[in-house]
C-alpha cells in the first residue's frame, strides 16, 4: 500500500565494494533476478519513486535515478543514506525508505512496520529505516564531522529499533549464503534461511553463516467444528496431515473424511474436516478433558493464538564464554548415566558459567527432562539466573519457551533449531547456541553481544 499522506522515496542502498564476495552483489543472480532488481521491486510497490544510491554513472532505468554518495564517495552505507535525504528534501518527498540490496527477503510490510514521525530502523538490520528528509543536513554534518558508522547515526538521530517477528532477512556476504537463500527459498513454506554465526571453539573465532531451518508453527485441527488439538508441523502436505492424524488417533478410516479445509491465520493454520458421526463421543471427550501427553507444552492447547501467547523476556544476563561452553559440552555424556545403558534419553544440564555441570535429569522425552531439571533447580535452591542449560535434543520451540519462563538466560542445544525456536528466542532475548559439537556451534541469539 502507497501511503497517500505521506510523500516516500525508496532508496536501494548499493554501494560498497563487495570484497567479501568477490563481485558486484547488485548483479548477483537470486530466484532469476539480481539483487538490485529485488530490491528496487520491493520498494516500488510502497513508495512514490525509487532511487538507487551509490554506483554513480550506471544507468539502471529511465524511471530510476542514480546518486552519487554524499559528501564524498567511499563512505559506506550512510553516504548513500545522505545522497537519498538530500535529493527527498529537495524534491518534496516527507521521508526516506531506504533497503540494502544485499540483504533479503525484504518484509513486504516494512513500510508499515516503519511508520511514525520519527526515525525508525529494524533491529540487528540497520539499514532498513525510515528517515525523515528534514534530517538531510544533521546526517550531512554527521559524516562531514568524521563519524562513519551507522549506530553512531542511529543514537545521533535519536531513531526507534522496531522489532520484527517474520523471517528476517538474511545478509549476503559470500556466495555461499546466496547459494543458501536459494535453496532455502526453493522449498517453499517447508523453510526459512537465517543469517546466523559459526564458533569455533578452538580459535574462538566467530564466522557468518546462512542456515536453512524448518518451519515449526502451530496447526489448530478442528474435527466436526470442535477444536481437537494444537499440533506444531511444518506447515506442508497439511491435508495429508491432518487425515493421517485423524487415523491414528482412531478417529476415521480410510474414506471417511471430508475435504480439509484449510485457513492460515495469526501465525499458524486452522484445518477444519467433518468426520464419521460415530467419532463425535471420543472428539467431545477430549474436548472435554484433553488427554495426558509427554509433557511437550503445547498438546492441550486448541487455539493458534494460546499456542503463540507473548513471552515474558529473560532479565538475566549470561557471563560466559567459549571455553565454558566447550567444557561443559565434554562433560556432559560422563553424566547421562540412562542415555550410556539405554542410547534411549535425553539429557538436560543446568551449567555454571564456568561451564561446571551442576545439574542433569534425564528422560525418553526432551521436553520431560528440562522440565525435570527445572524442578531440581528450584527443589535444590540453586539459582537459575547464574548459569545456563546444555540439552541433548533438536532446539525446538518448546525448549526455548520453556528456558525463557524459568528465568534461565542461555540455552545450547546439540541439534539444529527450527524457525519458531528461532522467533521465540529472540522474543524472549534468550542468548540461544544450536548444533554444539566438540569443534563448534552455531550462535542462534546472542542479543548481549558476548560472542
Amino acid at each position: 500500500m502507497i501511503y497517500q499522506q505521506r510523500r516516500i522515496l525508496g532508496a536501494a542502498l548499493a554501494g560498497g565494494h563487495s570484497q567479501r564476495f568477490g563481485s558486484d552483489k547488485r548483479a548477483a543472480i537470486w530466484q532469476g533476478r539480481s539483487l538490485l532488481d529485488h530490491t528496487i521491486s520491493a520498494l516500488t510497490a510502497v513508495t512514490a519513486e525509487v532511487a538507487v544510491c551509490g554506483g554513480a554513472n550506471q544507468i539502471i532505468s529511465e524511471n530510476i535515478d542514480v546518486l552519487a554518495d554524499w559528501p564524498e564517495p567511499g563512505l559506506g552505507p550512510l553516504g548513500g543514506l545522505c545522497a537519498a535525504l538530500i535529493h527527498a528534501r529537495d524534491n518534496g518527498f516527507d521521508a526516506v525508505l531506504s533497503a540494502p540490496v544485499d540483504a533479503h527477503p525484504i518484509p513486504g510490510d516494512l513500510l508499515d512496520l516503519l511508520s511514525g514521525q520519527s526515525p525508525a530502523v529494524l533491529r540487528d538490520h540497520w539499514l532498513f529505516g525510515l528517515w525523515p528528509s528534514d534530517l538531510a543536513g544533521a546526517l550531512d554534518d554527521h559524516l562531514r564531522s568524521g563519524k562513519r558508522s551507522v549506530v553512531s547515526w542511529i543514537e545521533a538521530c535519536g531513531a526507534r529499533y522496531v522489532d520484527y517477528r517474520g523471517q528476517p532477512p538474511v545478509n549476503i556476504n559470500t556466495p555461499p549464503m546466496l547459494a543458501a537463500l536459494e535453496k532455502g527459498t526453493a522449498l517453499g513454506l517447508a523453510a526459512e534461511v537465517h543469517a546466523l554465526r559459526e564458533l569455533d571453539f578452538e580459535t574462538q573465532s566467530v564466522e557468518d553463516a546462512a542456515r536453512i531451518v524448518p518451519v515449526e508453527t502451530p496447526i489448530a485441527i478442528e474435527f466436526n467444528g470442535i477444536g481437537f488439538a494444537v499440533m506444531m508441523a511444518t506447515p506442508t502436505d497439511l491435508e495429508d496431515f491432518v487425515a493421517g492424524f485423524a487415523m491414528a488417533e482412531g478417529l476415521a478410516r480410510p474414506g471417511e473424511i471430508d475435504a480439509v479445509d484449510l485457513h492460515e491465520t495469526g501465525g499458524g493454520w486452522v484445518a477444519r474436516a467433518n468426520l464419521p458421526a460415530s467419532s463425535l463421543p471420543r472428539i467431545m471427550e477430549r474436548a472435554r478433558t484433553r488427554v495426558s501427553e509427554s509433557s511437550c507444552g503445547i498438546c492441550g492447547i486448541d487455539s493458534v493464538a494460546a499456542a503463540l501467547a507473548p513471552i515474558e523476556p529473560v532479565q538475566a544476563m549470561p557471563v560466559v564464554d567459549p571455553a565454558a561452553i566447550h567444557k561443559a559440552l565434554s562433560a556432559m555424556r560422563s553424566h547421562q548415566r540412562l542415555g550410556e545403558a539405554t542410547g534411549a534419553a535425553h539429557g538436560a544440564a543446568f551449567c555454571s558459567f564456568d561451564g561446571q555441570i551442576l545439574l542433569l535429569r534425564e528422560d525418553v522425552g526432551r521436553h520431560n527432562a528440562l522440565d525435570k531439571l527445572i524442578g531440581g533447580l528450584a527443589r535444590k535452591g540453586l539459582n537459575h539466573e547464574e548459569g545456563f542449560v546444555l540439552l541433548s535434543a533438536r532446539c525446538s520451540q518448546e525448549l526455548v519457551e520453556k528456558t525463557v519462563r524459568a528465568g534461565i538466560p542461555m540455552l545450547v542445544t546439540i541439534s539444529a533449531p527450527s524457525s519458531l525456536a528461532i522467533a521465540r528466542a529472540r522474543e524472549g532475548r534468550l542468548t540461544l547456541l544450536a548444533l554444539a559439537r566438540n569443534d563448534s556451534a552455531l550462535v542462534v541469539n546472542d542479543p548481549h553481544r558476548l560472542l
